[in-house]
């Protein structure tokens, strides 16, 4: 099954493909209009309130995406939760599927809740918190928000938009109509930012558009000690990333400085078993690599027995072009 997740995941990223593997994508595309078809007549009647929505007497902001995942959502959510946590008394809603980003929220956030019906959650906690942040809400109509943010990234834009499972899109661009704010990510990967800026406008020209990029804040190891980057700089290194878009992580790495021997990758959320990450372990070390550096994620995805190898881990911080701008526009808006 791993290999399979492996092979299919760069199997739709790849741009060059043989007769038998353009006959197996249109087959995937004919699927990708089907699902598309069915995303449509959900819409349809969320929009025409046949399928009914709710509201609770906390504000509600939904931090979501219209792609598979790699856009950002969960930092985008800890960075919401810390400019607007001394005015809001804050919870963090989460459907509960991710159990490494489960854990990430809640090394940084005090107040995470998960449900499947995050309706129903909002209303059992609305007494205690005066706002709700829905981590990957955009899909979840049920619950009125006060406040749509979709996040994208900048790798959405540089192939042809295609629903799952042609490729990464849960919904069509079109769905930004929904949206109030759009934030793009990893803007420094951008050929032309005013192009898609004004792309994304004719969709819905009221949106508000802001980018947004990673900032390397420092490396620690697993015991939260920092390293020195110059340090790291010295070491023959392999890169681990079972995120959604691993080549973010690489490249930060690369514009760091740091020089990576070997990259490995897993698809996003996977968990390594001690067997399967024993194997990794020892072939890194049989050539010649002690060290490994992986995303803050990527330490939950690791089993914590029998490390050989020296483990560190890149801490990074959003960086949000005109968020000042952006607060304002939030807090006016809640």
């Amino acid at each position: 099954m791993l290999k399979l997740k492996i092979w299919y995941l760069a199997f739709i990223e790849r741009d060059k493909k043989n007769i038998f593997e353009l006959l197996l994508y249109w087959s995937l595309c004919l699927l990708s209009i089907v699902y598309g078809l069915v995303v449509g007549l959900r819409n349809f009647f969320y929009d025409k309130q046949i399928l009914p929505s709710f509201s609770t007497n906390s504000k509600v902001i939904s931090i979501g995406n219209i792609s598979w995942s790699g856009s950002g959502k969960t930092p985008l959510s800890i960075w919401l939760y810390s400019q607007l946590s001394p005015v809001f008394e804050i919870a963090v809603l989460r459907r509960g599927y991710g159990d490494d980003e489960n854990k990430l929220l809640k090394e940084k956030i005090t107040n995470v809740f998960y449900s499947p019906n995050r309706y129903k959650l909002a209303k059992r906690l609305e007494s205690k918190f005066q706002l709700f942040i829905v981590d990957d809400g955009f899909q979840h109509r049920k619950l009125n928000r006060d406040i749509n943010i979709v996040i994208m990234g900048a790798r959405e834009f540089k192939r042809k938009l295609r629903l799952i499972p042609a490729y990464i899109f849960r919904e069509p661009l079109i769905s930004l109509r929904r949206a109030d704010i759009v934030i793009i990510n990893y803007a420094d990967e951008l050929d032309n930012p005013c192009e898609i800026k004004t792309r994304i406008l004719k969709i819905k020209p009221s949106l508000k558009i802001y980018f947004s990029k990673y900032r390397v804040e420092r490396f620690i190891d697993l015991k939260g000690n920092n390293v020195d980057k110059e340090y790291l700089k010295t070491k023959k290194l392999a890169a681990f990333a079972a995120i959604g878009y691993p080549q973010g992580f690489f490249k930060k790495l690369k514009s760091a400085g740091i020089i990576v021997d070997r990259h490995i990758v897993y698809p996003d959320h996977f968990e390594l078993s001690e067997k399967e990450f024993g194997r990794l372990q020892q072939s890194l070390i049989d050539n010649g690599i002690n060290d490994l550096i992986i995303t803050h994620k990527d330490k939950f995805h690791i089993p914590d027995k029998n490390i050989k190898l020296n483990i560190y881990i890149m801490e990074i911080e959003i960086e949000i072009d005109g968020y000042e701008e952006l607060i304002r526009l939030i807090k006016s808006k809640l």
